[in-house]
């Protein structure tokens, strides 16, 4: 199995969209333990597991990287290609809701290719779809990185939406890294090396990463990394969280929440709550689909639903490309539309070397094989474990400021069309996106809104 459905998690009220995600790359040496080193504990760490020592580059990250518009959107075109690639293969379980990030394991990826050379190097690139050079690549990540800044807020800033991104190194003290290496994560995706024992007290160390996660994540991510993710063999973790929550820039009215049926894969039928209004919106129905675009507050960021046509779903998603993402975003056009959407609430899990492995990437994961000597100097290392996990969560309101922030586009009392019907009751796709670039942070599909 390549995505694990997990149960649907409730949380309270008020969210119109909350997210979390975070991706693990655990490097285990594929020799012995080596040099002796300094321990903590595993009393120590288990009782305060964030009380632990730090390190970074003696450089600062580059609040000014040079980088084309030409280069952004070769970095954005490559992370739409990885999603949409990814897509049909963690939709093995073809009934099962599902969301990730494609975002967050192209930036952790993207850190693990700066150690990687050779082949390691190339399948890496190919399974990301990487369509530059580092030297290119890293500072167009860093400017799409400090882009997403200004649009939104990590201080939980009412009238912007919140993203909370956040990158960090989990390294075996007294193991060494190439001053290269920590420059470039340093420079460009702003990581912190934080040192553990991981030969010693692997589950201590284990705790330690854990609750960094579920800080990054607003408590949203727990239990990142299992029991098997990490031993006495593991030398180096890197770690990418992202937390979103964003209110719609026109909320739905909850008197309007009414009981409908959406009708699964299989056929089956069930009732459940649906979020309605009559909006003006980007819409668009192409020959075997319907998409609608709703925007968040300030109008920045947005959700693009696409919904197949009954019957479609699996056809639809084995073809989709960045070709018709992008004929999809060109047609949509503002229309008048009567929408209704189902509210959910779920959390995926999946391992993805799996995934990675038939997109190109095997030969990381194979100690034979395995070059990352731009990281330590030498050919110690493989991954051992890939680990990525998500929550969304979509319901009607927003935060309590989310009225006073929200735009409202086409006073209903003097429209006088007839409104497109746009009802969401059978397994669509969602994806979180800048509106600008077309950069999808988060992606998905709903095949059961009761998440069974």
């Amino acid at each position: 199995m390549y995505a694990q459905k997990m149960l649907a998690q409730k949380y309270s009220p008020g969210l119109t969209c909350c997210f979390s995600l975070a991706i693990v790359l655990c490097l285990a040496a594929c020799g012995g333990s080596g040099t002796a080193v300094p321990t903590i504990s595993a009393d120590q760490a288990t009782s305060n597991p964030l009380a632990i020592s730090s390190a970074k580059s003696s450089l600062t990250r580059n609040p000014l990287p040079v980088a084309s518009d030409a280069d952004v959107a070769a970095a954005v075109a490559g992370n739409t290609e990885f999603a949409l690639k990814a897509l049909p293969l963690l939709d093995a379980i073809g009934d099962s809701n599902l969301v990730y990030s494609p975002y967050s394991i192209t930036q952790a990826l993207a850190m693990t290719s700066a150690g990687a050379k050779g082949e390691t190097l190339t399948g890496i690139e190919q399974a990301l779809a990487f369509q530059l050079q580092q030297n290119r690549l890293f500072p167009a990540l860093n400017r799409l990185d400090l882009q997403l800044a200004e649009k939104t807020s990590a201080a939980g800033n009412t009238k912007l939406p919140s993203l909370n991104i956040a990158n960090a190194l989990w390294v075996q003290q007294a193991y060494s890294l190439q001053p290269a290496y920590l420059d470039a994560l340093g420079v460009n995706f702003g990581a912190v090396v934080n040192l553990l024992d991981f030969t010693k007290a692997p589950e201590a160390s284990r705790l330690s990463i854990n609750s960094w996660v579920e800080q990054q994540t607003q408590q949203k991510i727990k239990n990142l990394l299992g029991p098997n993710d990490v031993s006495s063999n593991t030398r180096v973790v890197l770690t990418n969280a992202i937390w979103f929550k964003a209110d719609w820039a026109t909320p739905f009215t909850a008197e309007k929440t009414s009981s409908q049926n959406f009708t699964d894969r299989k056929g089956n039928t069930r009732s459940l709550p649906f979020m309605s209004q009559d909006i003006r919106l980007p819409y668009v129905q192409g020959k075997s689909y319907q998409a609608v675009e709703l925007p968040y507050v300030d109008n920045k960021l947005s959700m693009l639903l696409i919904m197949p046509d009954a019957g479609k779903f699996d056809d639809f998603v084995q073809n989709l490309n960045s070709t018709t993402m992008s004929q999809i975003s060109a047609a949509l056009k503002e229309q008048y539309v009567a929408l209704s959407l189902p509210k959910f609430n779920f959390s995926s899990a999946a391992t993805l070397a799996d995934v990675l492995g038939k997109l190109g990437m095997s030969a990381a994961f194979d100690a034979s094989k395995a070059d990352f000597s731009g990281m330590t100097g030498n050919r110690d290392l493989s991954v051992s474990a890939i680990v990525h996990k998500a929550f969304i969560n979509v319901d009607e309101k927003g935060t309590e400021a989310a009225a006073a922030t929200g735009v409202v586009v086409g006073v209903t009392s003097v429209i006088v069309d007839t409104p497109i019907k746009v009802t969401l009751d059978h397994p669509f796709l969602f994806m979180i996106r800048d509106r600008q670039t077309g950069l999808i942070i988060f992606i998905g599909k709903l095949m059961n809104p009761a998440g069974n």
